[in-house]
């Protein structure tokens, strides 16, 4: 490029520069904006004072509220068995379970009638041999009071030598030979009571006999006492058993009763929410629960807090405390733990299940409750009058599964944060948003309705 073309490229340029100096001195500055506050969402509960069923959660093993041991009370051999008499088989209360044979007890039966005719026959006899005596002793009293009037003639005429002495003499013999007479009949008459008193007790010996050999014919048949299942049949046909031999056991099906363990503490904590601090109602045995104290409990099978419920009664307290957790045993009790239960929703309440088992206690008013997420070392988060963070100091009086139930440092009105904002600074402005659903969650908790909405009737 030659000098010419250089220089014509000059003017342009400085025009250019021109324009452009002149532009950016004639504008005015950008204005500056400041930057405003941006709320942070967060979800909030607006507490209410309201009613709460304290609930305490415990586990137990299933168990049988009856059993019972058939045990052979006669020997003998076994000639009838019921078909069901097998482990896991049903029995119908009166079923006859087994039947030992009964010929030997059937002779016994016989042997024993034949004693008492015996016996009656004895005492019948003996009886009228009494009769006989008192009849034959009355004639010869007579005759005696015969005998000694003449002898006492004789002796008179004898005065008078109007007889002669060998006739009063063999007079006084008649006499003596009656005397005699009479007193063998006096002395047969008075042992006649101690053999009446012997065959008495030799029939009733007898009659005793008697009731034991149909006693014992009865027990060759045992029947169910009860509706149950068969736990243990250890006999069958043609075995010979003797007397205490154990022959099989039967579990009851009509109720089953589980040995709830519940950590004292917290057993302390439900019982003072739910009675105010006063001791639980008790009946007049010793620890007895009647069904004044307004304790229930639902009882579930499978992982806690799922399944199908079965309603329970609260029955007694344990006698023992559990040496390894020190625990506190409850007994429940389930009504018709078969029955009711339902396939694929409600399995039966089997011996040596293990269980979740809820308590309840009738509903407390007043009190304010929050999700448990929502405490943070004994704090919660809560959005003032300005929708800025504030941090209050709460006293937790009750705490049940994602629940917990406050005593002080919360007022009506107050909206907890009950989601985490990240970072919660004091005084950073938020932007509440109500969550319904947790609100209405937590009011089902205070009707009863709600502990026992997946319980078996």
């Amino acid at each position: 490029m030659s000098i010419r073309q250089k220089l014509m490229i000059l003017p342009p340029l400085a025009l250019g520069a021109g324009i452009l100096a002149y532009t950016i001195s004639d504008r005015s500055p950008p204005a500056t904006i400041e930057p405003g506050e941006v709320g942070v969402p967060v979800r909030i509960l607006a507490v209410e004072p309201g009613p709460f069923v304290p609930k305490v959660a415990g586990f137990g093993v299933v168990q049988p509220a009856r059993t019972w041991q058939a045990v052979a009370q006669v020997a003998g051999r076994i000639e009838e068995v019921h078909p069901n008499f097998v482990r896991g088989g049903t029995l119908a209360a009166g079923d006859r379970v087994l039947k030992i044979a009964d010929e030997e007890y059937r002779l016994a039966i016989v042997q024993a009638e034949a004693e008492i005719e015996s016996a009656a026959a004895e005492l019948e006899q003996t009886l009228l041999s009494k009769n006989t005596l008192e009849r034959s002793l009355a004639i010869e009293t007579e005759a005696l009071a015969i005998a000694e009037r003449e002898l006492e003639r004789q002796r008179k005429l004898a005065e008078r030598n109007t007889v002669a002495a060998a006739t009063v003499e063999t007079q006084e013999g008649t006499v003596l030979t009656q005397r005699a007479k009479v007193q063998d009949l006096q002395n047969q008459l008075d042992l006649l009571p101690s053999s009446i008193k012997s065959l008495e007790q030799q029939r009733a010996v007898a009659e005793a006999a008697l009731d034991i050999a149909r006693l014992n014919l009865d027990r060759t048949v045992i029947n169910a006492p009860f509706d149950g299942r068969v736990a243990a049949a250890d006999v069958d046909i043609s075995q010979y058993v003797g007397v205490g031999t154990a022959l099989g056991s039967l579990d009851g099906i009509a109720k089953a009763e589980i040995d709830v363990q519940i950590a004292p503490q917290q057993m302390a904590s439900f019982v003072r929410l739910a009675f105010g601090g006063r001791e639980p109602p008790v009946g007049g045995t010793v620890g007895q629960v009647p069904p004044s104290s307004g304790l229930g409990a639902t009882v579930r099978v499978g992982f806690p807090g799922t399944g199908e419920g079965w309603r329970g009664d609260v029955k007694r307290i344990s006698d023992t405390v559990d040496p390894e957790t020190r625990s506190i045993g409850v007994i429940v009790a389930v009504d018709r733990p078969y029955d009711l239960a339902e396939p694929g929703r409600r399995p039966p309440l089997i011996k040596g299940m293990f269980t979740e088992v809820e308590l309840h206690a009738r509903a407390v008013s007043d009190v304010i409750l929050l999700p448990r997420s929502a405490l943070k070392n004994g704090r919660v988060m809560i959005a003032d009058g300005d929708d800025r963070l504030a941090f209050r100091e709460v006293t937790v009086a009750y705490r049940h599964d994602d629940v917990a139930v406050l005593s002080h440092g919360l007022e009506p009105g107050d909206r907890v944060v009950i989601s985490d904002p990240t970072p919660a600074i004091e005084g950073m402005l938020l932007a509440p948003i109500a969550d319904d659903e947790t609100a209405a969650r937590l009011s089902r908790l205070g009707t009863p309705a709600s502990n026992d909405a997946r319980a078996g009737q």
